[in-house]
């Protein structure tokens, strides 16, 4: 393949991919509170899952550092919180798991392509599209960890 049939590739391959990152943001937001209302499939959260760890592996400085695009495509910003009252708490809760979601489906976004492109690209596609949005759920998961921790002792 010479280099301006890659780059038509490419270019082709980014539409794609913008466009199904656009489509689920706008999806995202319209689907029902109570799909979030728990933890589920890859939201689960396992032993693994400790602030200690988080903040070990550098989450808390990533998240001081990426953009906050709850809002762009008609969700809600998780900039800050809602409130400090358990209602606002959960609610807030709701859209962090949102927001994971949304991270894990477009992860794997890149697939789509592989029937497509040459191996060299579609190594490139995973590094970019699952693990820029790896990152994005890890700061959304230790978020999680931290509102679910005070909503336990909130409501005990």
């Amino acid at each position: 393949m010479d280099g301006g049939a890659m780059l038509r590739l490419v270019i082709i391959d980014l539409v794609i991919l913008v466009g199904l990152a656009a489509l689920i943001g706008l999806i995202a937001p319209r689907c029902p509170d109570r799909w979030f209302a728990r933890d589920w499939g890859p939201l689960t959260l396992t032993r693994w899952d400790r602030v200690a760890i988080y903040r070990r592996s550098g989450i808390p400085w990533c998240a001081r550092w990426l953009p906050e695009g709850g809002s762009w495509l008609g969700g809600a910003s998780k900039s800050s919180l809602f409130g400090m009252d358990v209602d606002s708490l959960r609610a807030y809760l709701v859209e962090v798991r949102r927001g994971e979601w949304v991270h894990v489906i477009a992860a794997f976004t890149f697939l789509v392509l592989v029937p497509f492109n040459p191996w060299q690209l579609i190594l490139l596609w995973f590094l970019i599209i699952f693990v820029g949005n790896l990152v994005f759920f890890l700061v959304l998961r230790y978020n999680q960890l931290r509102l679910t921790s005070i909503l336990e002792r909130m409501t005990r």
